[in-house]
């Protein structure tokens, strides 16, 4: 089970997390995350949730750590108007010193 919860968050937050967890929930939003990063690459969070209709900034963090997606270039979101991470399907495993995927 991931833990989608920092040592910092409250109490309620802990439970709220572990409940997304044991209920599927955060399974399911992981792959609808998944699967609009497959059809729409080079998307931002906030492209990716307006398209899904859920909030995706958690997901994808948890999909990256898992070695399914990576991030681009940054580029202006056409949702907020700022810059933002960009978001790509990724089946590489070379990783930077601290981690990060390096698939492109």
């Amino acid at each position: 089970m991931n833990r989608n919860y920092r040592n910092s968050d409250p109490p309620t937050s802990a439970l709220a997390g572990r409940e997304m967890e044991s209920g599927n929930a955060a399974k399911q939003q992981r792959a609808m995350c998944l699967a609009a990063v497959v059809r729409t690459p080079g998307a931002t969070a906030r492209e990716i949730e307006d398209r899904i209709g859920i909030k995706a900034h958690k997901r994808l963090p948890e999909l990256r750590a898992d070695g399914l997606v990576c991030n681009g270039p940054t580029r202006t979101c056409r949702v907020s108007g700022r810059q933002a991470m960009t978001w790509h399907y990724c089946t590489c495993k070379a990783t930077s010193n601290n981690g990060e995927l390096l698939c492109h």
